[in-house]
């Protein structure tokens, strides 16, 4: 199973951004607790530092509400030295005698107190208490205040990487839609100028690859082409020298296999003007500017078929030519409409009709052609379109090449084909043919 690149990355970096955003919390956290604590010593100092400069004559605590919570965070200013007894009986607080000057701790009745002992203008010695939970609840309670933005940047953080990611690989996606469009009439190389500089050895080994298909590709085509054109002659020539020896007074099983072998070589002339038209169709590029009226192009395309329809008693006629143009190339056009409709005349028995309509759909330009053939089955619709694809056990004649030269055209045009059964109760197929009216 291929795993995203792009969704590893966003997992990594999303990792990364919160361990260290884990990191820069614990470390913030710890910095802002440190700080709070010692700003709340040098409060200590300061206060004991203003009421050093007066007399206690008499124990004294700076607060007397009787507010639990406050309780736990006021200051205590008691002397030393004299009867350990509370003063407040709210609090029930008295400072040890052993106290010596200076920031110090003490414990008293399970409670750790932070004071600073010093002394009053009368050289008495006092203190100012807080209590340790209350200073370290207060701390901390500012270290997490300092941890809110970090919080907050970290989700946009998050959300900044996986848009930056989106874009960075957007030029990856707009390159795999380049490639999807590669086929064998579009194998121009693909543009450099948005492709990351990582991924630019790979482009510049596919527009490699793209070369060499093309040259490939353009051998091919010239391969059919000059292969049907210098195969034309000779059974040109054979024809010729068939119907020469039909005109000679022969057996009837001489004549009958003069006929046979007249029949191989019409059969060869046709398939040898079917590739000479599929290279043609490969070979032409089309020109997405150029006006092309498609009802012309169709009525020309019945005048020049018609005659084999008649020879086989098949009623070939308009059932509604409208004047439409669509942008492409002549040839494509000529191509797609006299295969479509050869196609049809071909597989429809004596006596049947093949009916053509141009016209126009909403925006689309349509040709439609029905036939009342034997049609085909679902399985083989689709296999139709591929070059040289028969059904077994089909009579007709044919090389397999109509539908797949329509198929060619249609592509280079822009256009789409649907090929599919009748449905009005008759047998046959109903090609459709969909393309931007101009």
């Amino acid at each position: 199973m291929n795993a995203s690149l792009q969704r590893r990355l966003s997992i990594w970096l999303s990792i990364s951004i919160m361990l260290a955003g884990l990191l820069a919390a614990t470390a913030s956290f710890l910095v802002a607790y440190h700080d709070a604590t010692e700003a709340q010593d040098i409060q200590l100092v300061q206060i004991a530092a203003a009421l050093s400069q007066h007399s206690f004559n008499h124990p004294l605590a700076v607060s007397h509400s009787s507010d639990s919570d406050e309780i736990e965070t006021r200051f205590f200013v008691r002397p030393l030295g004299g009867p350990e007894t509370a003063v407040d009986s709210g609090t029930d607080f008295v400072f040890p005698r052993h106290l010596g000057l200076g920031l110090q701790t003490f414990t008293r009745d399970g409670a750790q107190w932070r004071t600073m002992v010093i002394r009053d203008s009368e050289g008495r010695r006092f203190g100012v208490a807080q209590s340790i939970a209350a200073r370290d609840e207060e701390a901390r309670d500012g270290a997490l205040f300092i941890l809110i933005p970090l919080g907050l940047l970290i989700p946009v953080l998050l959300l900044s990487v996986h848009v930056m990611l989106r874009r960075a690989f957007a030029p990856l996606a707009a390159l795999s839609i380049a490639v999807d469009r590669v086929d064998g009439r579009n194998l121009a190389e693909l543009g450099a100028s948005e492709v990351p500089r990582e991924i630019l050895p790979f482009m510049q080994a596919v527009n490699r690859l793209l070369r060499r298909l093309r040259l490939a590709f353009e051998q091919q085509r010239r391969l059919v082409s000059d292969a049907a054109h210098e195969l034309r002659s000779p059974v040109a020539a054979l024809m010729v020298q068939a119907e020469n020896v039909r005109s000679v007074e022969l057996s009837t099983v001489a004549r009958n296999r003069v006929d046979a072998l007249s029949a191989g070589l019409v059969r060869i002339s046709g398939l040898l003007e079917q590739l000479l038209s599929f290279a043609r169709v490969q070979g032409v590029g089309n020109d997405p500017h150029r006006i092309v009226e498609l009802h012309c192009v169709v009525r020309a395309v019945i005048e020049e078929l018609l005659p084999i329809a008649q020879a086989k008693d098949i009623d070939l006629g308009c059932v509604r030519i409208e004047p439409t143009r669509i942008l492409g190339d002549p040839i494509h056009a000529t191509s797609l409409a006299r295969n479509a409709i050869d196609n049809a005349i071909r597989y429809t028995p004596a006596g049947g009709s093949v009916d053509v309509s141009v016209a126009r759909e909403g925006a689309a330009a349509c040709l439609i052609v029905e036939d009342t053939g034997p049609g085909i089955a679902d399985e083989h619709i689709e296999r139709v379109f591929e070059p040289f694809f028969r059904i077994l056990g089909n009579q007709q004649t044919g090389s397999g090449l109509g539908l797949a030269i329509a198929q060619m055209a249609a592509r280079a045009m822009g256009g789409t084909i649907e090929l599919a059964r009748r449905d009005d109760g008759k047998s046959g197929l109903r090609f459709v043919y969909r393309q931007a009216a101009s």
